[in-house]
């Protein structure tokens, strides 16, 4: 038997919902609104015919006005996406905790843009840069095969380096990265290198955004970037304008291998997947060896530009002879690099010796452990390498001469290969 208070309570509810008086409901229905009200008293019930013109009246089902059950609602989540919306927000509170504590960074939360103090003072005409930077090529083998610290650091060394070269200094760094419903640990982990990373250079970090995209990126795949900036003064901005003829070229060692050589080193493991757990000495694995960061010059180049030592910088991603690097020295000189005075690292004396590139190829293609070369007085260059050796080494690898003796190039190659 059906239950009249049930049935009047089911029309009421429904009613109120679509904002509809007694009497609105009773005209459409071609009914008084007294009847309205005894159904809705409970008093008595529509005819089976009534029932179901109030249903659509009311854009209901009969089953809700006679049992006052309510329609399943159709509902789409985010845990539905695979995102698990609790877990994120946990670890963004974590992360969020990882942001240098420092006076000039006035906020820094979330997806909310950052707000930072720039220090000028001292500036006579003070310049802003900004650039955004990704990991590159080696940014999925790090992914599979367990290197996610080391890509942070080569990510924060790899965008410093392209500040400092100019003589900028890099002032802050916020990172994002876009992923899928990822381990936390795992991105807390990338967040404390980061941090690190960047605060080992001097280097405020403003945090790591986390867009977690589980409809896109299945759990342990990611996209890693960053966004730093650096203020400097116009007048000491490194442009190569100072480098003359005589000049010592010194090059500055780095770990690992540049991502943008990265690519010719991924075909050879194609062709030879075997030698990823390969030893290249009595200690050291070839991936190991394959995956350290890039050294970050922030620190040495700081301290020689405040004293006026560099004449110009050249920073190297593939070639010490890309004549690209060199575009910056003045017409009529070149740069002359002995490569016999360069230490070839047993990681690049190991690819070398897989014979699958020969020596102009080679040399096309990695820059044999160096980072950097700077141009310094020739006078000063004990100095300089004195103060680079506090943080990194460094060698003499060349000199700047006049562009007369090799005509038509911006470097020019000497000496052989010491394997």
């Amino acid at each position: 038997m059906l239950d009249k208070q049930k049935v009047g309570r089911a029309i009421s509810e429904q009613r109120k919902i679509k904002g509809m008086t007694q009497k609105q409901m009773a005209d459409l229905l071609n009914v008084s609104y007294q009847a309205v009200s005894r159904w809705e008293l409970g008093i008595s019930l529509p005819s089976v015919d009534m029932i179901y013109d109030i249903a659509q009246i009311l854009e209901t089902t009969v089953d809700f006005l006679l049992n006052g059950l309510p329609e399943e609602r159709k509902t789409i989540r985010y845990s539905d996406t695979g995102l698990d919306v609790r877990k994120l927000h946990q670890l963004k509170s974590r992360l969020n905790d990882l942001i240098t504590k420092d006076k000039k960074l006035l906020h820094a939360e979330y997806i909310d843009p950052v707000f930072f103090k720039l220090d000028v003072l001292e500036l006579e005409e003070p310049i802003c840069v900004f650039a955004i930077h990704v990991p590159g090529s080696k940014e999925r083998f790090a992914m599979e095969n367990g290197y996610d610290r080391e890509i942070c650091f080569d990510l924060v060394a790899n965008a410093a380096n392209n500040l400092i070269r100019f003589g900028v200094k890099p002032a802050i760094l916020e990172a994002n990265i876009v992923c899928g419903n990822n381990d936390s640990g795992q991105i807390l982990m990338m967040g404390e290198a980061l941090k690190e990373a960047c605060e080992n250079s001097g280097i405020i970090f403003a945090g790591l955004e986390v867009a977690a995209q589980a409809v896109n990126y299945p759990i342990g795949e990611y996209k890693i970037g960053a966004l730093i900036i650096g203020i400097a003064d116009r007048k000491h901005i490194i442009t190569g304008n100072k480098i003359t003829e005589g000049d010592s070229i010194i090059g500055i060692h780095t770990e690992g291998i540049s991502a943008v050589s990265y690519p010719f080193v991924k075909v050879i493991l194609d062709r030879k997947p075997d030698i990823i757990s390969a030893k290249i000495d009595d200690s050291t694995i070839f991936m190991d060896e394959l995956m350290k960061p890039n050294s970050c010059y922030v620190k040495a180049i700081q301290e020689l530009n405040s004293q006026g030592l560099i004449h110009g910088i050249f920073h190297i991603n593939k070639s010490l002879f890309g004549r690209k690097c060199y575009s910056t020295i003045p017409k009529g000189l070149v740069a002359s690099i002995s490569i016999s005075s360069i230490p070839i690292p047993a990681l690049f004396q190991y690819l070398y010796h897989l014979n699958m590139m020969d020596r102009e190829c080679f040399l096309e293609d990695f820059s044999l452990g160096i980072g950097m070369i700077l141009a310094v007085p020739k006078t000063e260059c004990n100095r300089a390498i004195e103060i680079i050796e506090n943080y990194h080494k460094c060698y003499v690898i060349g000199k700047i001469e006049k562009e007369e003796k090799h005509p038509d190039t911006k470097v020019w190659m000497e000496g052989t290969v010491k394997w």
